[in-house]
């Protein structure tokens, strides 16, 4: 019966081994895989916060090594604050924000970059074969400094398929825009 509860606690003991070594091991792993997948830091400012730079990153960027040739006047307003120049103040500056048919309808969005008051967007879509699509839908502030189409989900089911070639005309007050694009319906 004492050699029973001696092979128990040895049995017992040799178990405890096992998973000690298993954990050992896991907290190894864990350790190297950290210490390989870890960005590296690079430059610790004086206020104590750290820069990290990833190693995917180049090195160095042309365009900063260019300003930095360009000498340093600090009377010269930098490139990005200096007055465009005379902006057309009767076009719409847009873009589209989603192009795309999912799951049996297309979506066509717009964002334009700017608050404008009642207007339309007038969306006409026309294949190679002559077939054509016309839509129109209302212009709608979208945030604090855009607008934006109201949006045309249009179901593909009463349509051909192809390639679609689109064109979306928006108008609000004197102001005109357009944008064109393609889609494969």
């Amino acid at each position: 019966m004492k050699s029973q509860k001696k092979q128990k606690k040895k049995y017992g003991e040799l178990k405890f081994g096992y998973i000690f070594l298993i954990l050992i091991f896991v907290a190894g792993i864990t350790f190297l895989g950290l210490s390989i997948f870890m960005p590296k830091k690079v430059k610790t400012d004086d206020d104590g916060l750290s820069t990290v730079v990833n190693e995917t990153e180049k090195k160095d960027d042309p365009s900063e090594v260019k300003e930095k040739n360009e000498g340093d006047n600090p009377e010269k307003t930098p490139k990005q604050y200096e007055d465009p120049g005379e902006t057309d103040k009767t076009k719409i500056n847009a873009s589209i924000t989603k192009n795309e048919v999912v799951d049996g309808k297309y979506y066509l969005r717009i964002t334009i970059y700017e608050i404008l008051g009642e207007g339309t967007c007038k969306l006409h879509m026309e294949t190679d074969k002559g077939d054509s699509i016309d839509r129109s839908a209302k212009i709608i502030e979208a945030g604090a400094d855009s607008s934006s189409c109201e949006g045309f989900d249009i179901p593909t089911s009463g349509i051909s398929s192809g390639s679609y070639k689109f064109t979306v005309t928006m108008t609000s007050g004197k102001k005109t825009g357009t944008i064109k694009g393609t889609i494969k319906i």
